[in-house]
């Protein structure tokens, strides 16, 4: 049975992860039909998710992230304890993005701080 905490706190996580989907949903330039139509949910179950009504269960939310191409910690990120993993990831997800010039340089910069502390 879920104590008086354990809802306000579900509550809050809900209402936070509809803040953080409603906010990369819009950056991707999608509609609500547009997301449900690619993570096979309904545009009302979205609707709900953004609005805090409804906290998604785990197959879900991975395919509403891969449905906006974001991780999962993206859209939970306020509640995830291990944050340099987070970031970590957030870094990977980008590193496919970047040309190979670009990397050459970051691995340049990063090979530079290592090797000068």
């Amino acid at each position: 049975m879920e104590t008086l905490g354990d809802k306000d706190r579900r509550t809050q996580i809900a209402k936070t992860l509809g803040a953080n989907l409603l906010k990369f949903r819009k950056e991707k330039g999608f509609t609500r039909e547009e997301l449900a139509e690619r993570s096979n949910l309904s545009p009302n179950y979205i609707y709900g998710l953004e609005n805090g009504t409804y906290l998604p269960g785990c197959i879900a939310l991975i395919d509403l992230s891969n449905a906006l191409d974001i991780t999962t910690a993206q859209l939970l990120d306020k509640y995830l304890l291990n944050k340099e993993n987070s970031f970590i990831e957030k870094i990977s997800n980008n590193i496919n993005k970047l040309s190979d010039r670009d990397l050459k340089l970051i691995f340049n910069i990063i090979d530079f701080i290592i090797n000068n502390n």
